[in-house]
């Protein structure tokens, strides 16, 4: 009886079938599995890169949190490609979603400040070479430390000393007229300029010399007595003095201290904020009459004081006035060959801050 019963049930059935697929909502044509090869191909070199990336705050490295959004589009493309149900319209969709996810990431990147601009980079790891591929190594030096008119020789070579992460041998020590001195080049003079560095004082010595160049013929970066940061250069309009009024460097501190010079403007920054602009300043840089070396922890190098100028500048240009060294350490000198914007300032503190 039931399979009587069953008989007569299908023809119903087989014709409810047919309507069903004839039906106003459906078409005829076959249904074709979407191609999901390229969103397939997508996911794989997504899921090395995912993997590869890390996350922190140096160079090479992703921002923090910048992952998981990626993660996000990268689980939701893989869901889609496994479900045979989706569309080629929604395959494509995914695929797009997962590029522009991509796309967000990489601009997370964190990149090294402008490297093109970059003339020279002193790590001071174990030595004072330059890490860019320029070439300009420094040399550790004795330099003068007498009074009035006789520059003497402190006989102190700079000292390689922990840095501010307590690593050995990573930043120099500067003391009785130590300094380093660096081969000149054309390419230490430009229109314009950026000098980032770290340093630590000892104390309020009104003559800590950071960075110079043919004193103020060239440019000469230093710290004052109360620990303003302190910039003097030449430009084709003259020369102009100027320091970074209330922002002061702390004895016994590390402190990230910059300065950047363009024409019409000269910024101090510290720990990686800007704290005085001057605008009344005018000119690109000059260019300075005499090759003279570039010092690091003095105001001149030692074989340039009471020697004879050669370019025309007073018969007592060089003359020595009484000492003029940094008391201190320093690490990390970058020199760019143009002014580095707020925002690339705040990244090299970002970048150096921590290890």
């Amino acid at each position: 009886m039931k399979r009587h019963f069953l008989f007569l049930l299908l023809p119903w059935l087989l014709g409810a079938a047919v309507l069903s697929a004839c039906s106003d909502s459906d078409d005829d044509t076959p249904q074709v599995a979407a191609d999901t090869t390229r969103l397939a191909a997508l996911i794989d070199s997504v899921t090395v890169g995912y993997n590869a990336a890390a996350e922190g705050n140096k160079p090479g490295n992703y921002a923090t949190g910048s992952k998981a959004p990626l993660k996000t589009a990268l689980d939701l493309a893989i869901s889609t490609r496994g479900n045979g149900q989706y569309s080629q319209l929604q395959i494509d969709n995914a695929t797009a979603n997962l590029r522009r996810a991509v796309a967000a990431f990489r601009s997370n990147l964190i990149e090294d400040v402008s490297v093109a601009n970059l003339v020279a980079q002193w790590k001071f790891e174990g030595n004072a070479n330059d890490a860019t591929a320029n070439g300009h190594n420094g040399t550790p030096k004795t330099g003068p430390t007498g009074p009035g008119t006789a520059p003497g020789d402190g006989a102190t070579l700079p000292k390689l000393v922990a840095d501010r992460f307590n690593r050995a041998n990573q930043a120099y020590e500067f003391t009785n007229g130590a300094y380093i001195e660096v081969p000149y080049a054309a390419a230490f003079n430009p229109p314009a300029m950026t000098i980032s560095l770290w340093c630590k004082r000892f104390d309020s010595n009104d003559a800590n010399y950071l960075l110079s160049m043919n004193r103020w013929n060239g440019f000469k970066f230093q710290l004052q007595g109360a620990g303003k940061p302190f910039l003097t250069a030449t430009t084709t309009t003259g020369i102009f003095d100027r320091d970074a009024e209330s922002g002061i460097v702390a004895v016994n501190t590390w402190t990230h201290v910059v300065t950047s010079y363009v024409d019409g403007t000269l910024k101090f920054y510290l720990d990686g904020k800007l704290v005085k602009t001057w605008t009344n300043v005018q000119g690109p840089m000059k260019t300075i009459p005499e090759p003279v070396n570039l010092a690091i922890g003095q105001q001149l190098p030692k074989e340039a004081y009471n020697r004879t100028p050669t370019a025309g500048q007073d018969p007592g240009y060089f003359e020595y006035y009484g000492p003029a060294f940094f008391k201190g350490q320093i690490d990390d000198i970058r020199f760019y060959n143009r002014a580095l914007t707020d925002a690339e300032v705040t990244s090299i503190y970002t970048i150096e801050n921590t290890l």
